[in-house]
């Protein structure tokens, strides 16, 4: 055998972590060209040779080793859920040795040293590359994986607070009830925001459905369902009412455009036209007591037969002295809310004469009326304003009614309605699409709400037939108690 002094390239590993060791991960240790990796519990091992990529070890429940020879540009890759050890064979120490035929580096050629060099170099880069790309998609994945653990905290604590309002809101109900239906809506917020943020959870997914189930009852909402009781225009062709009204069985509805009323009974049945233009020229409002119609015109007050007659006390007309106004039928008195002079004035009734007007307010009480949107009368006159606030009068008397426990509060009612024959007031509050019942005594007690409450313009109620009757203007709609 011939030989001379040969110079050969060893093999070194190169990894991110000293030693080339990482507890949670594992190990690797070279001897003669041989690598033992060694991986812990939960471990998988894989080989990226020539840009191919073979799979080592997977996960196991226990420590497992594999051993094998390497080449020049193996890259040796260890991970435990988000930790990794990354191992890469570079080149290392140059050694002489005196066997030409010899030579422990795989990869070298003698015949073509200057081919396998620019070989080693393209390899070299393109495993450099290909760590780099996994170095990223590391810090990617590892930055992903913290915001999504982030998420999950968070909800989680979101979620616990929305269960624990609602077991409590629940168990509160018959004792407190306006702090229940607080814990019921924070509850509810919590579990719908959770839902639209995508969190999955078997656990809200039964909170919702429990919500579901017992929001009627704890808030006191129902969902309604609107039945028609009669197409108005199927009395007159393109009826279109504004005014709803009644003190009694008879209901009458008032078209102001079309100067048209048609009477009916709270079942929808019996309707038939009673006034139209001739007779119901000027009018602004109208207003009944029993079967009789009264309009508050431009001019004064007329009622309504089969013509229209301005009423009088003694000899002399009623003129209209008084301003933008309401007015309402009570115990065969004429009542009439008088915006501008901030007053409410009594006409009391006498058979078919009325007195001359009186202020009904007692001595000394002032009150800005100027917001006034709407009036109705039990025995005491109860008064709506745009923002929301009920106000009651009692023998000329103010008191703000306190909506307690109400679940939204309102800021843009449009009518309210209650007589002496029915326990509780209601107020339409078309913009968000419902009617709230209140006791007498101001108290939250039930709200009906429906998208087609929206188009309501007005309303009556008639707790002896269990009816809302709703006026969306060709049609009377009524929605069960």
């Amino acid at each position: 055998m011939t030989t001379k002094a040969t110079d050969y390239l060893t093999l070194k590993l190169v990894s991110n972590t000293p030693n080339n060791n990482l507890p949670s991960v594992g190990k690797a240790e070279l001897q003669d060209n041989f690598i033992t990796i060694t991986v812990e519990s939960g471990t998988s091992a894989s080989l990226l040779r020539n840009v191919n990529k073979v799979a080592l070890l997977k996960e196991a429940n226990k420590k497992q080793t594999v051993r094998g020879k390497i080449l020049l540009g193996d890259v040796y890759i260890l991970e435990n859920n988000e930790d990794k050890l990354i191992i890469k064979v570079e080149e290392g120490e140059i050694k002489h040795e005196d066997n030409i035929f010899l030579n422990k580096d795989r990869n070298f050629d003698a015949t073509s040293n200057f081919d396998i060099t620019s070989t080693r170099r393209k390899t070299t880069l393109t495993v450099g590359v290909l760590i780099l790309i996994l170095l990223i998609i590391s810090v990617v994945f590892g930055i992903g994986q913290k915001k999504k653990n982030e998420f999950t905290k968070i909800s989680e604590e979101k979620l616990n607070l929305a269960l624990l309002n609602y077991d409590k809101s629940v168990s509160e109900n018959t004792i407190d009830r306006e702090s229940s239906r607080e814990l019921f809506v924070s509850a509810k917020e919590i579990a719908f925001e959770l839902r639209e943020d995508n969190y999955k959870s078997e656990r809200l997914d039964k909170l919702i459905l429990d919500i579901t189930s017992k929001e009627a009852e704890v808030l006191g909402e129902v969902k309604a369902e609107l039945k028609e009781l009669l197409d108005l225009t199927l009395q007159t062709s393109g009826f279109n009412g504004d005014q709803i009204f009644s003190t009694g069985e008879e209901v009458f509805v008032f078209d102001k455009t079309n100067r048209n009323v048609i009477q009916l009974d709270t079942n929808g049945k019996n309707a038939k036209k009673v006034a139209g233009k001739d007779i119901l020229e000027g009018a602004e409002q109208l207003a009944s007591y029993g079967e009789r119609i009264f309009s508050l015109n431009t001019d004064g007050v007329y009622e309504i037969t089969n013509k229209r007659e301005k009423i009088s006390t003694s000899d002399d007309e009623k003129e209209k002295d008084w301003g933008s106004s309401y007015f309402y039928l009570y115990s065969g008195n004429i009542y009439l809310l008088d915006k501008s002079a901030n007053m409410i004035y009594r006409f009391a009734g006498n058979n078919d004469s009325f007195s001359d007007k009186t202020e009904w307010l007692a001595p000394g009480i002032e009150v800005d009326f100027s917001k006034i949107i709407d009036i109705s009368i039990d025995g005491s006159i109860w008064v709506l304003s745009s923002s929301g606030k009920v106000t009651k009068f009692t023998n000329g008397n103010p008191s703000v009614v306190l909506m307690k426990g109400i679940v939204e509060e309102v800021s843009n009612p449009t009518a309210i309605y209650t007589n002496e024959k029915i326990k509780n007031v209601y107020i339409l509050d078309k913009e968000t699409g419902r009617v709230i019942a209140l006791e007498k005594n101001g108290n939250f007690k039930l709200q009906y709400k429906s998208d087609v409450i929206k188009e309501v313009k007005d309303l009556i109620v008639s707790e002896d037939e269990s009816k809302i009757i709703l006026l969306t203007g060709s049609k009377l709609m009524y929605i069960e108690l």
